[in-house]
């Protein structure tokens, strides 16, 4: 796989120049008789171009908005050639014409839905009050295509037909003969439920019908025996797992759409249907069936709640002081229900599925927004309390538990919802912004860091200028130091992002725009070039060096990738080089304690670190005197490694680390002096680097070798 920070640029599109030709294929497809059969030649034929159709699409995939003025052109056929093949069949139920035809054409209409979403392209669907007819009679045809399993395409594009017609408000009783009204509600209801339970796509087209149907005026009584329905169902030991996501994906959407009387009315099944997925093992062992059941869940809360107040959150998104309680926040009355639903929707913050935890922070951001100031600010306090769980005395910032992952991402992503919708009070800045710092110093897993800066992004959007003049240089630091040396370029872009929204809006940051063009989106695209250019550019900078220094000696000198820890060290003497006198001391001394550590990350960054600031003190030159006192100075920090460390296995990252500091800092003083060495030891380890079985290792004891001979002659040391 293809490294995602050397991906050129140059492949990003501004038009959709693939049009003509998408356009001549498409035309060709639809050409075609599709009420007559087929040859073999022909469908080998179209099956190719379908292919290369397909193939064209698949190409414009990630700037799929680029389609969009030639959505009508492209589908308006591809649509109406359905509606003919289905009116034929509904005309002729014992003929079928060329299904395979028939079915690439639902495909071609299947791939635009796959490559601009379902929600867009259903609006140049036919969507005439008649067409109800043909779309249900067409599937109830018996032994016609639906019934054909492999027909999926045609089944899925159909039953969205079915859905967006019903979104038109007309009585369907007008379809319904004398003697059987009602007729027509129930064969939708049945032929969507035929295909609730469907592994493939059907499923989701189904619930959207299902749900559709219930929220309209005319049918909406039916949702109370559906949900009746369900939750027996549920309980059934030997219920279906597809189904069941169908029946939560349709509660979900009524949920979400439908009448706030009709949820209300169904409040005690609802919560019900929630506890047994989570009861349930056979169900709560499923990742997308955990996410509908907490989506469904808050939206409860949600249709439980008064809609939110929009002159209310305009003005605390904009005011530049605290923001007082309206006296209609106080009179919102809050369903007992609510402490549960809140309640579920916390654990579900801590889901081991990164869906899960996405749903379960929208939700609470959302309930928090209808709740009163002081309700929405315990919520914010209680999302807060989630990073204290694996936060144990005795661990240090940087060892916190890896299985704190899940909770701290669920936690971040949370507040940032919240934050995102205004309602982080100055009074709980301070120990946000304390948790956010935690969150980007552990490595436990880039998700966290990742929400940890998109926390920090909504802070700049909702928060008051004044509110963020006390955390401004520390978040500042925090975010540029993220944003040129962290692992992952997703992270560095993040942090550069909202680094950028900071400088934006609230001009707070030092030397903010001149940072700012230092580490934009494409400066720290490349973990070198973040490294070694901009980490140091923006060290010119006083406010940010000493941060920068200290963030590489405690996180990026201890990281596991070996790389990290390489380029980390070279960054330092860069940085260092700007004040050498007063940086390399602490740089010697910091890295010298990592040589006493039992983890060998450390040991070969701290070595790393020592043999870079040598460097330093060579490349600027000076009195010839000093430097060989500053050489001596790190060279003897190599004795705190006991020899054992060479002649265990798996010992070539230390031994070549130790080489390289013996290249380094190695002075015509410690070679003369033999024995009495400040490490007596030396010419052990530059042997065993010399007779290492690992070709890097010998590269570096020969550097090692080279020193040497420049400072003495050597030539009685070297092994025959």
């Amino acid at each position: 796989m293809a490294d995602p920070e050397n991906v050129p640029e140059d492949r990003l599109r501004t038009t959709f120049a693939g049009f003509t030709e998408l356009l001549r294929l498409q035309e060709k497809l639809l050409e075609k008789d599709i009420k007559l059969d087929h040859t073999g030649e022909e469908h080998a034929e179209e099956s190719l171009a379908m292919q290369h159709f397909m193939t064209m699409l698949d190409e414009y995939q990630e700037q799929s908005y680029l389609l969009d003025p030639y959505l009508e052109q492209l589908l308006s056929p591809t649509v109406e050639k359905i509606k003919d093949y289905a009116k034929f069949c509904v005309e002729n139920p014992t003929k079928k014409g060329s299904t395979w035809r028939a079915n690439r054409t639902a495909l071609i209409l299947y791939s635009y839905i796959k490559f601009r979403g379902y929600k867009t392209i259903i609006r140049f669907f036919p969507h005439e009050i008649a067409d109800l007819s043909i779309a249900l009679e067409f599937m109830q045809i018996p032994d016609g295509i639906i019934q054909t399993p492999y027909f999926w395409a045609m089944r899925y594009v159909t039953l969205l037909w079915l859905y967006i017609i019903c979104i038109i408000p007309f009585d369907l009783a007008q379809f319904d003969e004398a003697d059987k009204i009602g007729h027509t509600a129930e064969s939708l209801q049945s032929v969507a439920k035929a295909y609730l339970g469907s592994a493939g796509l059907e499923r989701e087209a189904a619930a959207l019908l299902l749900s559709r149907l219930y929220i309209r005026k005319d049918t909406g009584s039916k949702f109370h025996d559906f949900v009746q329905w369900s939750e027996s169902f549920l309980k059934e030991d030997t219920a279906d797992r597809f189904k069941a996501l169908g029946v939560l994906k349709v509660l979900c959407e009524v949920v979400k759409s439908g009448s706030a009387e009709q949820v209300k009315n169904e409040l005690p099944t609802l919560l019900s249907i929630g506890h047994i997925i989570q009861d349930s093992s056979k169900y709560s062992n499923n990742t997308v069936l955990r996410k509908l059941r907490t989506k469904l869940i808050a939206r409860v809360g949600l249709r439980l709640l008064p809609a939110v107040n929009i002159k209310r959150q305009a003005r605390s998104l904009s005011a530049e002081g605290p923001v007082e309680a309206d006296e209609d926040d106080q009179d919102i009355d809050v369903p007992d229900e609510i402490e549960d639903i809140l309640g579920q929707t916390f654990e579900a913050l801590q889901d081991r599925d990164t869906i899960v935890r996405w749903s379960a922070a929208k939700g609470v951001a959302r309930i928090a927004q209808r709740l009163p100031k002081d309700f929405a600010g315990q919520v914010l306090e209680t999302v807060m309390g989630l990073f204290e769980i694996h936060s144990i005395a005795a661990a240090s910032l940087y060892d916190l538990p890896a299985i704190a992952e899940g909770t701290w991402h669920g936690a971040c992503l949370a507040c940032a919802e919240i934050a995102r919708r205004g309602l982080v009070g100055p009074e709980h800045l301070p120990q946000l912004v304390e948790w956010l710092s935690k969150a980007w110093a552990h490595s436990i897993g880039s998700n966290v860091r990742d929400a940890a800066a998109y926390v920090l992004w909504a802070l700049a959007r909702t928060q008051n200028k004044a509110a963020l003049i006390p955390y401004a240089t520390n978040l500042a630091q925090r975010l540029i130091a993220v944003a040129v040396y962290d692992r992952e370029v997703h992270i560095r872009r993040a942090a550069s992002a909202a680094f950028q929204e900071h400088v934006g809006r609230n001009s707070l940051f030092p030397h903010g725009i001149d940072v700012l063009g230092k580490t934009d989106f494409y400066a720290v695209s490349i973990r070198k070039h973040a490294f070694l250019a901009a980490a140091p550019q923006v060290a010119e900078h006083v406010e940010y060096r000493d941060f920068l220094v200290n963030h590489v000696l405690d996180v990026v000198l201890r990281h596991w990738d070996i790389t990290m820890r390489e380029l980390g060290s070279q960054s330092l003497r860069l940085i260092c080089l700007h004040d050498l006198d007063t940086l390399a001391p602490q740089v010697v001394e910091k890295s010298a304690r990592l040589l006493e550590s039992v983890d060998s990350s450390d040991v070969h960054g701290g070595l790393s670190a020592l043999s870079e600031i040598a460097i330093a003190y060579k490349e600027r030159g000076g009195d010839p005197s000093v430097i060989e006192a500053n050489l001596r100075n790190i060279f003897k920090h190599l004795k705190a490694i006991p020899e054992s460390s060479f002649s265990t296995s798996r010992n070539e990252l230390i031994t070549a680390a130790a080489c390289r500091l013996i290249a380094n800092s190695i002075t015509v003083t410690e070679v003369n002096l033999g024995s009495a060495s400040s490490v007596p030891g030396w010419k052990k380890i530059v042997d065993v680097g010399l007779k290492h079985r690992v070709e890097s290792v010998q590269d570096a004891a020969a550097a090692a070798m080279a020193s040497i001979s420049d400072l003495t002659e050597s030539s009685d040391d070297v092994p025959r």
